[in-house]
C-alpha cells in the first residue's frame, strides 16, 4: 500500500507511478485513520510534497493518528516501510524529521529518496513557478528518477538518497517552525472578480476545507498551504492576499 499525500499534483503523480511499477494500491491520507485493514500489499509507503523544508503537515497527523493495531501487523509482518518526498529543490531536514516520527510510533524506515518536481510555491517574495523548461526538464528527469527508486524497492536495495541542499540544519528547524505558525493562513485566501464559479478549487482541496457559498469559494481553518486551490483555477481568480497576483501557476499535473 502507498499511502500519499498531494495538493498540486507532483506527490500524486510520483505515488501512482511507484504505485503502477509495484503493484501497489494507494490511499490518500487526508483525514485517514489507519487501520490494521489497510495493510495490504510487500510493502508501505508514504509519499508526500516538502513544505518549507519540512513535511507536509497532513503527513505528519497520519503518522500521529496511525492506530496501534496498524503498527503492530507491520512490524509482526516485517512489512519494510519507505518513504519518498517530492520538493522543487531540496528537502533540507525533512527525512529526518519524517523518521524520527515514524521511529516515535515504533516504525522503522526501510529506505528515503527525494524526487525533485516543478517548483509550486508562491507565497513569498522570491518564490514563483518554475519556467516551462525547467518544468519540462524536471518532469523528465524525474520519470527517470522514480524508475530508478522502483527497482531500488522491488529488489530490497534499501537506501537513504535525497538531495538535502545547502544549510538544511539552518533551513528546517528555522523556517519549517515559522512557516507552521504563520505560513498557513486561511483568512488570506480570496477569490477575486474573474471567478467563474466553477468549482474546482474546492473539488480539488485535499482536505476538503473550500466549501463553494452563493457561487464563490470560501475557505475553512483547515488549511495546510498545499496551493492546489491556486494552481488548479482556470481563470487565476484564486489569490492569497496580495502576493500571489503576479506570480505564475503550474498546472501540468493539476486534475
Amino acid at each position: 500500500m502507498i499511502f500519499f499525500f498531494s495538493g498540486t499534483g507532483n506527490s500524486a503523480k510520483v505515488a501512482g507511478m511507484l504505485g503502477a511499477k509495484l503493484e501497489e494500491d494507494l490511499m490518500p491520507v487526508s483525514n485517514l485513520i489507519a487501520t490494521a485493514d489497510l495493510v495490504t500489499g510487500k510493502t508501505i509507503g508514504i509519499v508526500f510534497p516538502v513544505h518549507a523544508w519540512g513535511p507536509a503537515l497532513p503527513v505528519m497527523k497520519f503518522i500521529d493518528d496511525m492506530e496501534d493495531a496498524f503498527i503492530e501487523r507491520i512490524r509482526r509482518e516485517q512489512i519494510p516501510v519507505w518513504v519518498v518526498m517530492t520538493c522543487g529543490d531540496e528537502t533540507g531536514e525533512a527525512p529526518r524529521i519524517i523518521e524520527n516520527r515514524l521511529r516515535g510510533r515504533g516504525l522503522g524506515v526501510s529506505g528515503i529518496w527525494s524526487v525533485i518536481m516543478p517548483n509550486t510555491y508562491v507565497l513569498l517574495p522570491g518564490f514563483d513557478v518554475d519556467d516551462k523548461e525547467t518544468e519540462s526538464k524536471k518532469l523528465l528527469q524525474a520519470d527517470q528518477r522514480v524508475d530508478h527508486i522502483a527497482s531500488r524497492i522491488m529488489s530490497g536495495k534499501w537506501g537513504r538518497n535525497f538531495t538535502a541542499g545547502s544549510m538544511p540544519r539552518v533551513k528546517t528547524r528555522l523556517i519549517y517552525p515559522l512557516f507552521r505558525r504563520w505560513g498557513i493562513n486561511p483568512s488570506k485566501w480570496k477569490a477575486t472578480d474573474a471567478c467563474i464559479s466553477c468549482g474546482k478549487c474546492s473539488q480539488v482541496c485535499p482536505e476538503d476545507n473550500i466549501k463553494m457559498e452563493d457561487g464563490k469559494p470560501r475557505w475553512g481553518r483547515n488549511c495546510v498551504s498545499c496551493l492546489g486551490c491556486y494552481h488548479v483555477c482556470p481563470r487565476h481568480a484564486v489569490e492569497y492576499g496580495n502576493v500571489t497576483a503576479s506570480k505564475g501557476q503550474y498546472r501540468t499535473l493539476m486534475p
